[in-house]
């Protein structure tokens, strides 16, 4: 697990947020700087001096990071930064009326407590009695697709989330637990210092002794120091102008800073690995009272262990898989499928790593993204949202006579990285770059991508276009895999992210320009009534970017 927590501050040090339960500056009664201070996180860390730092000399990297969703992923709740309709609504949840309202520019919640809620999760004790209490939101995870408000415990620096969320392209509150892919558990207490501290801030320390928490972190979000490492050196370094200007001049590395651009592409891959994997602290009761020890530029598997699966696992990984199952059955399957492939967003190094361009030495992240510049959205780097991110090694197999397809019907990624990974009530592109198998798809049940852009064709249809231009063998199939439209069959027999990927497709651009017609509203609509709150969403936007529900408001 990688966890976390803390604030923000004015002129500074590092205040963030009030707390819950003590005297609230409302009403002319004002708290005591001491409260305050022992009520949140504080931010600051040693040889860490902050993104403000660097804009001085670095203007145009500040301003290009600045505009990227990386800054907004943790802010404190203001409004400039809070996106949510904080209205005096209330919100239904299942053990009570729920409250959003504005006060000036602070935001406050009214929900039941959470220790109050875990305490009587614990006890067996029925949700449905327990008391509601008025909360201040104090700090934000997201400013992209959603946003999750977090509120401060009355002891230590804990940080718990409201359980509602909002969705910002709906405009629209929903429960948090609705937007995640897993069977209906009910309202689930999340702790900012437990789940996000670890890549949503800067060198996060959870600061964890008992149940309480004296969490600190260098910057909220994911700002330079993340990607570049500790800067006080670098910016004492460079306070002389002659020093920074011959610096410049030469071309050399500055020993001081970490520049990933020019570490070799697996290194530099491994900053972003440190969080976009599935990994695991060697030491996770350290981490949780000291933090990442881990600084840019270091090697990842000196503080955390990179999880792969026994298929794609060395010999000397399996005891330790062994033990991690033994504690967590279902830790893989949520997060792979059955041949080692990741299957949910955030974790695309895990599965870069297992592709055989990777292997090579000389693709990294940086190959197609970059983090000044480009586009906020994905950070692709110009034509690279298309074969040119591929063509420069593979320019042989960019042709119509290896693809079978006419130019621009389908390009490379829609082959070799299709839509089979889950996140954020979406369906994203897998980074494990592989090829269409119907074997693999049969074994595992991760569809294939043929499947996913033909939507309307059945398992046979695939089978035999891959016999023919590539020499496949044609796999048994079922009367229903024959004659039914593979997505169908996933959408309507499959388990859960089966479900939610083939909804998603269904209503995806290029597929239905390949499929055609308004079949899909029916499997669909259907969908609109599964028990996973997540794929009913999938589905319902689905159902919205289809022509034929035009005017029709679908929830």
């Amino acid at each position: 697990m990688k966890l976390g927590l803390s604030l923000l501050a004015a002129g500074g040090l590092v205040l963030a947020g009030l707390s819950v339960g003590a005297r609230l500056q409302r009403g002319g009664e004002a708290r005591s700087r001491a409260e305050l201070l022992r009520a949140t996180p504080l931010q600051g860390r040693a040889e860490y001096v902050g993104s403000g730092a660097c804009v001085a000399c670095h203007p145009g990297e500040h301003a290009s990071w600045s505009a990227t969703y990386h800054r907004t992923m943790t802010q404190r709740a203001a409004p400039a930064t809070v996106q949510g309709v904080f209205d005096d609504r209330g919100l239904n949840g299942v053990d009570g009326e729920y409250r959003v309202e504005r006060r000036g520019d602070e935001y406050w919640v009214r929900m039941v407590d959470p220790a109050d809620k875990r305490a009587r999760a614990e006890a067996g004790a029925p949700l449905t009695v327990a008391p509601m209490v008025e909360r201040r939101v104090v700090m934000i995870t997201g400013s992209h697709h959603m946003q999750v408000y977090w509120v401060a415990a009355t002891v230590g620096r804990t940080l718990h989330a409201f359980p509602f969320a909002w969705l910002i392209a709906e405009g629209r509150w929903v429960p948090v637990e609705s937007t995640l892919l897993r069977p209906p558990e009910g309202d689930v207490v999340y702790t900012w210092n437990e789940v996000c501290i670890a890549c949503h801030a800067v060198a996060g320390r959870p600061g964890v002794a008992e149940d309480l928490r004296d969490t600190r972190v260098a910057e909220l979000g994911i700002a330079c120091e993340a990607c570049h490492g500790p800067g006080e050196a670098h910016a004492a370094r460079h306070r002389d102008p002659l020093r920074r200007y011959a610096q410049h001049l030469s071309g050399a590395a500055d020993p001081t800073i970490v520049q990933p651009g020019r570490l070799p592409a697996p290194a530099s891959a491994e900053l972003c690995g440190r969080c976009h994997s599935v990994g695991l602290f060697h030491d996770e009761a350290a981490w949780r009272r000291d933090g990442d020890m881990h600084r840019a530029g270091d090697d990842l598997s000196a503080t955390q262990r990179l999880v792969r699966h026994p298929l794609r696992a060395s010999r000397d990984e399996g005891p330790a898989i062994d033990a991690l199952l033994e504690r967590d059955p279902d830790f893989l399957a949520g997060r792979m499928w059955s041949d080692g492939m990741v299957r949910v967003t955030g974790r695309e190094y895990s599965g870069l790593r297992e592709s055989a361009c990777f292997a090579g030495g000389e693709l990294s992240c940086l190959s197609c993204h970059r983090m000044h510049g480009a586009p906020p959205d994905d950070q692709l780097a110009a034509g690279m949202d298309g074969d040119a991110a591929c063509v420069g090694c593979h320019a042989g197999e960019a042709s119509a006579e290896h693809s079978h397809h006419s130019p621009g019907a389908a390009g490379c990624m829609d082959c070799h990285m299709p839509h089979t990974t889950y996140g954020l009530l979406g369906a994203m592109r897998s980074h494990l770059i592989d090829r269409p198998d119907l074997a693999l798809t049969l074994t595992t049940g991760r569809p294939d991508a043929c499947s996913l852009c033909h939507i309307d064709r059945p398992l046979a249809w695939t089978a035999e276009a891959l016999a023919r231009w590539y020499g496949h063998e044609r796999p048994e199939l079922s009367a229903l895999q024959a004659e039914v439209s593979a997505a169908a069959l996933w959408a309507l027999r499959g388990d859960a992210g089966q479900r939610a990927l083939a909804a998603w497709h269904l209503g995806w651009g290029p597929a239905r320009a390949v499929g055609g017609g308004d079949w899909q509203v029916a499997i669909l609509a259907a969908l609109l009534m599964d028990p996973y709150a997540a794929v009913r969403h999938v589905a319902a936007r689905a159902l919205r970017r289809l022509p034929v529900s035009a005017g029709v408001e679908i929830d």
